[in-house]
């Protein structure tokens, strides 16, 4: 047939045609067939399709999409011979269906539930107060508080997984090195799905013992390390809008999750000024800013003996060494931590935790 507006048949027209003629041995058109086919198909073993397009008179194609109709829904005997009942083929798909139906269904639900507890924490939305002048606008921002450090890292890892934009973080101590470990397989895992990742580092933070191997696997990783003489605050971005920052002073201590885009964005223009001005961390490790002037594992031992108050005669049974050593290892450590007393070392210490 030609012509204009032609559209050939619907395949689930052909196949329910096709079902009543296999079942029965008998054409199934709508008005009784002109030749009816007295008893069954002889050659639908031999060749279905044909034995199909001739029972119904349609052309072998027609006849092609109405049978994969039937198979893709179990509906063809597996023998070829004939069809399966309505009621048999549900089962088959059921049951070949059931595995993966409840895997989908396990994902499902595990991200309903991730979805569901992150809508219990967003609740920013913009109002303008009654009676305010034209242009004025606030907001309402969703603060959280963490006095559990763990709980807080339990909380990102599972909000990295939903990260799409980039993240940034500075740092003016870095965490111990067995959260490091830990950090780093999150940090990566954001940027094997393409989210970008920016670092700024403390000079000092940089030369304590293990941020080398993590700074320069994060690196490695693709993403950006810089490093800054002086970093104000503990500080992560995520999407944008989404801040992790220390609390105010107080007990018990706590760090506290911002969701705002405006705060979000108003940290990000002062991350992005300190990152112009910091220097990559590949020039600091070229200069041997990892290598020199590191804490190493004695400094760090020096520095906890220092802390209990010992003489350096002490000291230096202690660690094995002369007490011209020990002077020398004391002025590695000051000048490692950018200090000029024993005192400011021993505080310094202290806040990168390395007395403990």
């Amino acid at each position: 047939m030609s012509g204009r507006g032609f559209r050939p048949p619907d395949p689930a027209t052909t196949a329910h045609r096709a079902y009543r003629l296999l079942a029965r041995g008998r054409p199934a058109a709508a008005e009784p067939a002109a030749d009816p086919v007295a008893g069954p198909i002889a050659d639908l073993a031999a060749d279905p399709v044909a034995a199909v397009a001739s029972g119904l008179d349609v052309p072998e194609d027609q006849a092609r999409a109405g049978m994969e109709w039937l198979g893709e829904r179990r509906l063809l005997a597996p023998d070829g011979g004939g069809v399966a009942l309505p009621e048999q083929a549900v089962l088959d798909v059921l049951a070949q269906a059931s595995g993966g139906l409840g895997r989908m269904a396990e994902e499902v639900e595990r991200w309903r539930s991730t979805v569901s507890d992150l809508a219990d924490l967003v609740c920013v939305h913009r109002e303008r107060p009654s009676g305010a002048p034209t242009g004025f606008e606030s907001e309402r921002v969703d603060v959280l508080r963490f006095t559990d450090r763990a709980a807080l890292r339990r909380w990102l890892d599972d909000r990295a997984l939903l990260n799409r934009r980039d993240a940034v973080a500075m740092h003016p101590a870095l965490a111990p090195n067995d959260v490091l470990r830990e950090s780093l397989k999150v940090d990566l895992g954001l940027l094997k799905r393409g989210v970008g990742f920016r670092m700024l580092v403390s000079r000092t933070a940089a030369r304590r013992p293990g941020a080398a191997a993590y700074l320069s696997a994060l690196e490695k990783g693709g993403g950006q390390v810089r490093v800054a003489d002086a970093i104000p605050l503990r500080l992560l971005v995520l999407d944008g809008s989404v801040v992790v920052t220390p609390g105010p002073d107080g007990e018990p201590p706590c760090d506290v999750v911002i969701r705002s885009d405006v705060v979000g964005r108003c940290l990000l223009a002062a991350f992005d000024h300190l990152w112009v001005g910091a220097e990559k961390y590949a020039t600091f490790v070229g200069a041997g800013g990892d290598r020199d002037e590191e804490l190493t594992a004695v400094h760090v031992r020096l520095l906890r003996a220092l802390a209990t108050g010992a003489k350096d005669e002490a000291i230096a049974r202690q660690l094995g060494c002369s007490e011209r050593t020990l002077r020398r290892l004391v002025a590695q450590t000051l000048e490692a931590l950018g200090v000029r007393s024993r005192f400011a070392a021993g505080a310094k210490a202290a806040q990168l935790g390395l007395l403990d």
